[in-house]
């Protein structure tokens, strides 16, 4: 993980196996002795964004209705008509590749997810020249159990100085961006691309035990007051058995 000095601002990588809870760091360049930041494993992460440039107010994205979308689901519904109930969602899918609408569970959440872990997660703030700030969350979901996840959901928020939160988004993990894009496309391209159904469920299915997929979620202008983030695991799903 990426380690950053507290008093010069020097960068260090520090394995992930030296991750200890309360470990004391000392920096190479200043000499200055810090504690380790809290949240670096687990299903939820909580930390301070590495920088925090002024950024404009928020501009949430505006949500996308696709009549496509509706017809299709509305002539597979007719199609299926006769199907199992606990069986149609996944046959949504088709070939445009829609994400599916997970069916109710009585498992509870946290024994979903409890064998998931995050590691490399970091926030950061990326001047964008069309939008203005944007607020990045990303990382890593490893699969701690000892068969296949997929469609693995995360949730990010960014907190203000009180812990309340001031702006929350769900993700699907499987795609991320580079810098590049992240500086130069619009907020349209941006939401394509980290919204791919695609790569989601190419990356995002059949995750085999111990797997990873990365996951990246975006915020467009976040509010000035931002002082800490999170995130946290809030869905996963198995695979459905072949027939």
């Amino acid at each position: 993980m990426e380690i950053i000095c507290p008093n010069c601002s020097s960068k260090f990588n520090l394995p992930d196996a030296a991750v200890r809870p309360g470990a004391k760091l000392r920096c190479s360049m200043c000499k200055t002795v810090f504690p380790l930041p809290a949240g670096t494993s687990g299903d939820s992460v909580t930390g301070a964004p590495e920088q925090l440039s002024p950024p404009e107010p928020l501009r949430m994205p505006k949500p996308v209705r696709s009549k496509k979308m509706l017809l299709l689901c509305l002539v597979a519904l007719v199609i299926l008509g006769g199907a199992a109930g606990g069986g149609l969602w996944w046959n949504l899918r088709g070939k445009e590749g829609n994400i599916p609408t997970a069916p109710p569970s009585a498992i509870p959440l946290a024994q979903k997810v409890e064998k998931l872990t995050m590691r490399n997660v970091r926030q950061y703030y990326v001047t964008n020249e069309k939008i203005g700030a944007v607020s990045v969350i990303e990382g890593r979901v490893i699969n701690g159990f000892p068969t296949p996840k997929e469609l693995i959901e995360v949730e990010a928020a960014l907190y203000g100085q009180d812990r309340s939160p001031l702006v929350s988004k769900k993700q699907f993990a499987g795609t991320s961006l580079s810098l590049f894009q992240l500086q130069v496309l619009g907020e349209k391209e941006l939401e394509a691309f980290i919204n791919n159904k695609l790569e989601v469920l190419t990356n995002n299915t059949n995750i085999p035990p111990g797997g990873e997929v990365p996951f990246m979620v975006l915020f467009y202008n976040p509010p000035q007051t931002v002082t800490e983030f999170g995130v946290k695991i809030v869905d996963v799903r198995d695979p459905e058995a072949k027939k």
